[in-house]
């Protein structure tokens, strides 16, 4: 089961959350008030609609689920964080964003959390809720000055016609995905085939580009856990060698040296070399000490990270380390505007890709301009540490940056040490193919997806000639019991004394006195298509399963 969610959790006058699918019904959510189990006490309120949504889904439906949220990348981090945590990943749960609103995400996070590369997904966009309530928007204008009674009518009045249209339309729907699914698996092969052919890539290369792409985006965003553990183990090395030097110079005590004339009954010598040594043991236990907690803290950090033989200044770990820590902010000034400006012109590629929607164009276009910002600021940090370089750096204009538009033309990259410019996956030509082949690999899941609904689909449409005849079996004898009732008001219709209400309009002529024992050919007067007409009604009120 599949959930989608565009335009955040919408809640209900009484709390309430729901979940839909398109084809598999809906799962109404309690507000978090009636959640007892004791799993969210300690969960921030605004955050425990969604867990409870969570739960919900994994008391329900079990193992195997998805769940597609707007907000997906931070949702995957709360349920990580919170006490469902376990229970998700154990169930293999799995939090992504929405097809169209994820392509508002900045590239790293449609990478990690986009349908298109997590498998199982099909073509599904997960935004069934982003349907129903742009719909249900269409009551607005009626019930904006309605009374609760009416606005609630006219909301029930539309998603009855709702549910009737989309049964309606629900072969169709069948089709129209099957027919793309089809198309793509037709017409991708090949164009992969003759691009392999040309270039050699394979598909692990595929695979491989998405994961280095990825990796590439992570380092640029922050330190990796390497280059983080090698620089706080050279500031703990310098730290402990600044403590070594000093506790050795305390122990060099210089010696007293004093004159015969110095030896007098006034001249204090006594007490002065008291005051001189008990300073100078107070400074030596002080740096004793200090040097003692570094070097414990300095060998619990290579026990915590398994490093066997201590660095010195001539290893090449502690050089490079100590190398990247003098120009650690302006290094990692330097990453993150990288980082940004690879991830504009991955994005912009995606919005004049051919056969990108304008509302896909427009929606992309708004995010990046909101996303501009962050270039900005990183580019004022970036002037301001360039010039104080050795050598110095030149300082960047944002408007220049901005106009990127191919990798080649951003001058930083090449200079930087991730050599991105070298990367298959950073050409236009390899990251087109690539998204080919995510398509091809989701259409097929599609297809087997669609096999199954096709199928019962086909099977609750077929109907049963068993149930069938057994429920005009029911019918006939709920007939031969109207009948009698039919008998029995009309002749208190027909009582002299009757004050009552009469029935409107034509009714059924009914013959004797109800009990049956009249001769049985009156029944041939009744009206055949009245009674299929009401057979009819009657099966249609009965669910088939």
């Amino acid at each position: 089961m599949e959930i989608g969610d565009t335009d955040g959790l919408d809640f209900g006058s009484d709390g309430s959350l729901d979940y839909s699918d398109s084809d598999q019904g809906t799962i109404g959510l309690p507000p978090p008030d009636e959640d007892d189990d004791g799993k969210l006490d300690d969960t921030p309120p605004v955050a425990k609609y969604g867990l409870v949504a969570v739960n919900q889904l994994l008391n329900i439906c079990g193992q195997d689920q998805a769940v597609g949220h707007d907000v997906g990348c931070a949702s995957k981090k709360t349920i990580a964080s919170s006490s469902l945590g376990k229970e998700a990943q154990e169930k293999r749960l799995k939090v992504v964003v929405n097809a169209f609103h994820g392509f508002a995400h900045n590239r790293m996070c449609q990478l990690e959390n986009h349908p298109l590369y997590q498998s199982g997904f099909g073509n599904e966009d997960l935004e069934t809720c982003k349907h129903i309530f742009s719909s249900s928007n269409n009551t607005a204008p009626l019930i904006r000055h309605a009374s609760e009674f009416h606005w609630k009518q006219f909301l029930d009045l539309h998603f009855n016609q709702w549910d009737a249209d989309k049964y309606l339309e629900l072969s169709r729907f069948l089709y129209n995905n099957y027919k793309q699914a089809l198309c793509i698996i037709q017409t991708h092969p090949a164009e992969l085939e003759q691009f392999k052919r040309s270039k050699d890539p394979t598909d692990n290369d595929f695979e491989s580009w998405h994961r280095e792409e990825l990796e590439y985006l992570k380092r640029c965003a922050g330190e990796s856990d390497a280059t983080s553990i090698a620089t706080q183990y050279v500031e703990l090395l310098e730290k402990l060698n600044f403590a070594e030097a000093t506790y050795g110079s305390v122990t060099q005590v210089p010696y007293l040296t004093y004159t015969p004339a110095e030896f007098t009954s006034t001249a204090g010598l006594n007490e002065s070399t008291q005051q001189g040594t008990n300073a100078v043991n107070a400074e030596y236990a002080s740096t004793l000490q200090k040097y003692q907690l570094q070097l414990n803290i300095v060998a619990n950090f290579e026990q915590q990270h398994n490093i066997i033989d201590r660095w010195t200044p001539l290893h090449r770990e502690y050089i490079n380390a100590h190398e990247y820590t003098k120009h650690h902010v302006f290094i990692r000034t330097v990453e993150e505007l990288e980082g940004l400006v690879v991830q504009r012109m991955f994005e912009l590629s995606k919005a004049n890709l051919a056969k990108t929607g304008y509302k896909m164009r427009k929606h992309i276009s708004k995010a990046i301009s909101r996303r501009s910002a962050a270039i900005r600021a990183a580019l004022e940090r970036y002037n301001k540490l360039a010039p104080r370089q050795r050598p110095p750096h030149p300082k960047l204009d944002y408007a220049e940056v901005i106009g990127y538009s191919l990798l080649g033309e951003f001058s930083l990259l090449k200079h930087s040490r991730y050599e991105v410019l070298e990367k298959p996956w950073a050409l236009p030509d390899n990251r087109e193919m690539m998204m080919k082949y995510y398509k091809l690999q989701r259409s097929q899941e599609e297809i087997t997806r669609l096999n199954m609904k096709v199928a019962a689909q086909g099977f609750r449409d077929s109907g049963s000639s068993e149930l069938a005849s057994e429920m005009e079996s029911m019918y006939a004898e709920r007939v031969r019991v109207n009948d009698f009732h039919h008998a029995q008001l009309q002749k208190i219709y027909e009582m002299p004394g009757y004050t009552g209400c009469r029935p409107i309009g034509d009714q059924p002529r009914v013959t004797g006195d109800g009990t049956g024992d009249e001769d049985e050919e009156d029944g041939d007067d009744d009206d055949d298509d009245g009674k299929a007409f009401h057979l009819g009604d009657t099966l249609d009120r009965v669910p088939l399963y």
